[in-house]
């Protein structure tokens, strides 16, 4: 065997489980989630469980939901910086548009922690106010859907530099994303408002679920581009952008070695 077939044979092998076993455990846990808000929600009604109630509703603050939902999140602003620091100058996204992703998603996971959108309900508002018409929503839809109108804008632009395939994952798990934590709590919110309580549940689950899927769609799209490899002769793990060369291990000479 050549050394040039040796090489090409040992990166045929490289492997990459751990990045897809991760993205089938958050899978899991995000449907295991939503059943059991669903499940508890269902026996609630029969037999009182508050403590349990809340440790999974997806539609209160500082529980379980929450925490999985802001850690979903991290994930992706830490696979962005994992992009950041591996880039070199001459990359395309650049550094900075890693950076800049990192930080704007890892904001979002503050933000499932202290609902910071939740504050922009007193600039909802005001506006209201100075219109002097009625919001038939939560107040703070109207500031949000302008910031991501322009995070969207910013996320198409900075997409550009992307590969065709990672271009259209990116912007498809950012549709998701946006679908329930702007357009499906938009309608929440209209439900809460005249009193729809079951199309409020039945949207929370459907809000929360999306936020949560439009992650991992996330995290599957960015790791075809971070690329967690382990070759199985050496079991040394390694991390490269794709386009980059894969770890080729210890090369043999092809030549028989003598007695």
């Amino acid at each position: 065997m050549t050394d040039t077939q040796t090489h090409d044979q040992r990166v045929g092998e490289l492997v990459r489980p751990p990045a897809r076993r991760v993205l089938w455990f958050a899978a899991g846990a995000t449907a295991l989630l939503l059943a059991a808000d669903l499940g508890t929600r269902a026996y609630n009604h029969y037999d009182s469980i508050p403590t349990v109630r809340r440790l999974v509703n997806v539609d209160v603050e500082a529980n379980l939901a929450t925490w999985w939902n802001s850690t979903l999140l991290l994930a992706v602003a830490g696979v962005a910086l994992i992009a950041a620091l591996l880039s070199g100058r001459d990359a395309r996204p650049g550094r900075l548009s890693w950076l800049g992703l990192a930080a704007a998603t890892a904001l979002l996971s503050i933000d499932e922690t202290v609902s910071l959108h939740e504050r922009l309900g007193e600039v909802g508002r005001s506006w209201k106010d100075w219109a002097g018409g009625a919001l038939p929503t939560h107040a703070w839809v109207l500031p949000g859907a302008l910031l991501a109108a322009a995070g969207t804008v910013c996320a198409v632009l900075w997409a550009r530099k992307l590969p065709r395939d990672l271009r259209n994952g990116v912007l498809g798990a950012l549709g998701v994303y946006l679908g329930g934590a702007l357009v499906t709590e938009a309608f929440n919110g209209w439900a809460l408002e005249n009193g729809y309580s079951v199309v409020l549940m039945l949207g929370t689950l459907v809000e929360e679920g999306l936020e949560m899927s439009g992650c991992i769609v996330a995290l599957a799209v960015l790791s075809r581009y971070v690329i967690f490899e382990r070759d199985p002769a050496s079991g040394r793990a390694a991390v490269r952008l794709r386009g980059d060369q894969a770890p080729a291990g210890p090369r043999t000479s092809g030549v028989p070695e003598r007695p």
